[in-house]
């Protein structure tokens, strides 16, 4: 009888221990399937800091490009300004010469009126002396009557070839007149409308530069508006990723509490088995959370330059939540990994700049931020103490320094504790 008794013990604890053994194994899948969608969630969190990295570089290239055609608009418009300086100059002067060529054309009309009453009266004389053929200069003189009437017939004779000698002079004279003035009239307006012209096509070559440079400044603002955008939309993206992670996290670790409980059941039933029987089972529980002293992440520089605390940030001015600590270091300095883990992100992210962040297990993280140079790559597995980065002023930052934070399941905390 007492027999059978301990054989219907062994069997009923044999079954409860079976029976919380299954249990715990299902446990152990549920946890294993959160950690999986965890390792999806931290992948996609990886491709999206990927795309914010692309995307801040060419938000970079184009506010840069942007800023450049802006430059060379405003050193188009200056040229611009100057050409039309230069052509209202030219169309002033050019007005003047025409005024003075309106009176020169006046003078030259009058020069040909006088030479045609020089030429009129000249011709005419001619004309009478031709008709007149028989009453020559010998005769008029050969007809004085007195030595005095000689004289003055003499006189009068020298007084007709002098005045045909200047009437010819005066036509010569006067036609060398009308040639200079003709002559400076088309030098001078051929000279001020080529440089007229030369104006106006440098002029109409400046405008269309300038429009094709507006044209690209235009694009490189639309651009430029839908990196940042973009860059918006991943940031929302990624806080949500987040926040999915930790509640995951906070899923993994009641899993795990659960198998945990349960294991601990069954190590209580094999106990008591043992202790009816000797009857016994084997059970295995997960490790626990991390509680070991982290390394400095920055060696030879202690000083912090702010702390885990509500802060008014230096450089929007907004009141925020500052969620590590701030070591001052040179550029170039190194950065060494608090612990060992796998490189889950080595990359840019908005805010932190270039920035490390490595997973150590457990729901624990650290970030490295603002860094000039990284030396890892994502999935990457780093030992404790191993150089991850140099120091540096990327993102939002006012100095060289390294930004160190420590998360849990997603939340961050303080870090001194672990590295103080």
């Amino acid at each position: 009888m007492k027999i059978l008794s301990r054989l219907i013990c062994f069997v009923i604890a044999a079954s409860f221990i079976f029976t919380v053994n299954v249990r715990a194994e299902n446990v152990s899948d549920d946890e294993a399937a959160i950690r999986k969608a965890i390792d999806d969630l931290k992948t996609q969190q990886q491709d999206l800091n990927s795309q914010e990295s692309d995307t801040q570089q060419q938000l970079d290239e184009t506010t840069e490009q942007k800023s450049q055609a802006e430059q060379d608009m405003r050193a188009i418009d200056d040229d611009l300004n100057k050409t039309t300086d230069d052509l209202l100059l030219v169309m002033d002067r050019l007005n003047t010469t025409s005024a003075s060529l309106n009176e020169k054309e006046q003078q030259l009309q009058d020069a040909r009126n006088k030479w045609d009453e020089q030429y009129a009266s000249l011709k005419e004389r001619l004309n009478f002396m031709y008709k007149n053929g028989k009453i020559g200069y010998l005769d008029i003189i050969f007809e004085a009557k007195s030595f005095p009437d000689f004289i003055n017939r003499v006189e009068y004779i020298n007084r007709i070839a002098k005045n045909d000698k200047t009437l010819l002079n005066k036509l010569t004279d006067t036609e060398s007149l009308i040639s200079e003035t003709v002559d400076a009239i088309d030098q001078q307006q051929s000279e001020f409308e080529q440089l007229a012209a030369e104006q106006q096509q440098k002029q109409t070559e400046l405008q269309d530069t300038l429009a094709r440079k507006q044209d690209l400044f235009n694009r490189l603002d639309s651009d430029e508006q839908s990196y940042q955008d973009k860059l918006t939309m991943l940031s929302k993206s990624e806080d949500q990723i987040v926040a999915l992670i930790q509640q995951k996290e906070k899923e993994a670790a009641d899993a795990a509490a659960k198998a945990a409980a349960e294991a601990a059941a069954a190590a209580a039933a094999a106990k008591q088995a043992a202790a009816s029987g000797g009857f016994a089972a084997s059970y295995s529980t997960n490790s626990s959370p991390y509680s070991g002293q982290m390394l400095w992440p920055v060696p030879g520089h202690y000083m912090l330059s702010d702390t885990f605390r509500s802060r008014y940030n230096p450089v929007n001015g907004r009141l925020e939540f500052h969620t590590g600590i701030d070591i001052p270091a040179p550029t170039g300095s190194s950065i060494l990994a608090a612990d060992s883990g796998t490189i889950i992100t080595a990359g840019w992210i908005n805010g932190y700049g270039y920035a490390v962040i490595i997973d150590h297990g457990n729901g624990i993280t650290t970030l490295y931020g603002h860094n000039s140079k990284l030396l890892v790559s994502v999935g990457q597995h780093v030992k404790k103490g191993d150089v991850i980065a140099r120091a540096g002023s990327t993102g939002n930052s006012t100095g060289p320094h390294c930004h160190f934070e420590i998360r849990i399941n997603g939340k961050p905390v303080n870090p001194a504790p672990y590295v103080m």
